[in-house]
């Protein structure tokens, strides 16, 4: 193939339509017209000598050659994202997209401030935030965001990933009102007949301060608690508590927002149970560690966050 006839806005639109698999959804985020979306796919198409999309009765689905390569075509339109704003980065006139994931607690707690701070400094850019539970760095590899908001350590194969300290992470419990330890003082002993709610975001099968009990010696294999309730979500756990005797140890910010409802209250974790600190970062890649307007968006969280005080 002879370079100087690759279409690259074509190579553009492939790369959302590998993310959207629906034609109109990728016209509609390009804000171009399908027409010119189905043209860029038959281009590639050519190019790639495959179809890269097929319909299934679910709708599109990628084949197993798009697959392999989303995440190359991902780093090709990624380097030359970094390239142009090299040459320059005005925040005024900048229209990109910028991507974040990171869960509820920390995207509620850190990202207000910031996006209040790239509306007024950069008005046309765009910020894109996914909340869906996931693999933390799974997206940062692939090139699918700029920038993640976890406390969770990346694979320590990893070489790839910078990170910089925002905030620390703080837990509370979150009990119905009515909840009969609800006016007592907490211990791990008086918690330990209690029914918990898990928050399994990725799948995990025990809570988050379990093994507290455990190396206090008051749970074991076959003396477990008891967790009647497992969520993949935030979102249920403070309705649940308010009609039930289910307990909810979750982070400090999204237990304060949901003791609101005058249904439930929040309670300092036992200092036998406490975890130990953790904090939060942001994530970055190589990739992107050069980039202008990353380097920008970072000078934000910088001057935003720079004690790392914050409780996320």
């Amino acid at each position: 193939m002879n370079l100087s006839q690759f279409d690259i806005n074509s190579l553009t639109i492939l790369k959302t339509l590998l993310d959207e698999k629906h034609v109109s959804n990728t016209a509609l985020a390009m804000n171009i017209s399908q027409s010119s979306v189905s043209r860029a796919l038959q281009k590639m198409r050519l190019l790639f000598s495959d179809e890269l999309l097929v319909r299934t009765h679910a709708g599109y689905e990628l084949t197993p050659k798009a697959v392999s390569i989303k995440a190359d075509i991902n780093t090709v339109i990624n380097s030359l994202e970094v390239l142009v704003h090299k040459q320059a980065f005005e925040p005024k006139q900048d229209a990109s997209v910028v991507k974040f994931f990171g869960l509820l607690p920390q995207v509620n707690t850190l990202m207000p401030s910031i996006v209040s701070e790239i509306r007024e400094r950069a008005p046309n850019m765009v910020v894109s935030i996914d909340t869906t539970a996931q693999r933390h760095f799974d997206a940062l590899v692939a090139g699918d965001v700029h920038f993640v908001l976890s406390s969770h350590q990346p694979p320590t194969s990893e070489q790839n990933l910078y990170r910089m300290l925002v905030a620390k992470r703080e837990f509370q419990l979150l009990m119905n009102r009515d909840h009969p330890l609800a006016e007592e003082t907490l211990s791990a002993k008086n918690l330990l007949p209690c029914h918990f709610g898990q928050i399994s975001l990725q799948g995990e099968q025990t809570l988050s301060f379990e093994h507290k009990f455990i190396e206090l010696g008051l749970v074991d294999r076959k003396n477990r608690l008891s967790i009647p309730v497992r969520l993949s979500h935030f979102s249920s756990a403070a309705s649940i508590a308010a009609e039930s005797d289910v307990i909810f140890h979750l982070p400090t910010p999204f237990a304060q927002e949901a003791a609101r409802d005058d249904r439930l209250i929040v309670r300092e974790v036992p200092e036998e149970l406490k975890l130990d600190f953790q904090s939060v970062y942001l994530y970055w890649h190589k990739r992107f560690h050069e980039d202008s307007m990353c380097e920008w968006i970072r000078d934000l969280f910088k001057k935003q966050y720079a004690d790392g005080q914050a409780v996320a």
